[in-house]
């Protein structure tokens, strides 16, 4: 089948789908699909966590694709409707380029996937290299924290694609013994790992200074050497072709 009128339910495949050129196939996005800038004048369904199930349905489309993570409780109600109902979920960036042909190969236009992935694959390899030059010792801990309560912190685990972008920009995650995705950790448990880069998402500056501001926080290692980050959260928290950006940012940051 030819799928000609999808509802994409997550920014990274809104973005795929453009760099894939099927954007003319695309009848609905989330609010939170912000890239290229042209998606913006598709129509919205909502929150991608929440997507209004009757204005997917209004948009007639015959595909549906999303997060395993978010969207299987959508499964019954669109199958319901017979909308196909496709979910992914890449837990590290070889997953994302192999999600990426399949989804070529389903939309019948697996030339443009394999071009995609092939200059991505080809930024990956350069990437290892770059990688290889940089002497063990002198590589940096890292942690990505998502989340910030008092006594608590969530970081990426290694079951998810964002641990994965740390190891291929060449940091040593320090959340290596848990097997979870995005764990809740204690700060104390944090301050014995004491990573020497702390980056999150974001484009509230401030919120930094906060951090900076706090004698808790000042306690670690990357407050005091000034590796504390801010990045752009549709490169941080994507799956998308933009997933190599992400990791070559990180690179240059910890080691340029």
């Amino acid at each position: 089948m030819k799928y000609e009128r999808i509802v994409s339910l997550t920014p990274s495949i809104t973005e795929t789908l453009f760099a894939m050129g099927a954007e003319d196939r695309l009848v609905g996005v989330t609010d939170a699909c912000d890239y290229p800038s042209e998606a913006n004048s598709k129509s919205h369904v909502c929150s991608w966590f929440d997507p209004d199930m009757d204005r997917i349905a209004a948009m007639k489309p015959d595909l549906v694709i999303g997060l395993k993570t978010a969207h299987n409780k959508l499964e019954p109600l669109l199958i319901d409707k017979g909308i196909c109902l496709i979910l992914f979920n890449p837990a590290t960036v070889s997953e994302t380029l192999t999600d990426m042909i399949f989804l070529g190969t389903l939309l019948g236009i697996a030339e443009a996937a394999e071009s995609l992935v092939k200059g991505l694959k080809h930024r990956m390899e350069k990437l290892a290299v770059q990688v290889k030059q940089i002497k063990p010792e002198t590589r940096l801990t890292v942690s990505r924290v998502l989340d910030i309560d008092t006594e608590q912190l969530i970081v990426a685990g290694p079951k998810s694609f964002q641990y994965d972008v740390i190891k291929q920009a060449g940091g040593i995650n320090v959340t290596t013994d848990i097997a979870a995705a995005y764990p809740t950790v204690s700060f104390d448990s944090f301050k014995k790992w004491d990573p020497d880069m702390i980056f999150l998402c974001g484009t509230d500056q401030s919120y930094l200074s906060r951090l900076q501001a706090d004698p808790q926080w000042q306690s670690l290692a990357a407050l005091r050497n000034k590796k504390l980050y801010m990045f752009d959260c549709g490169l941080t928290c994507r799956t998308g072709p933009r997933i190599l950006d992400m990791a070559e940012l990180l690179f240059q940051t910890l080691y340029g």
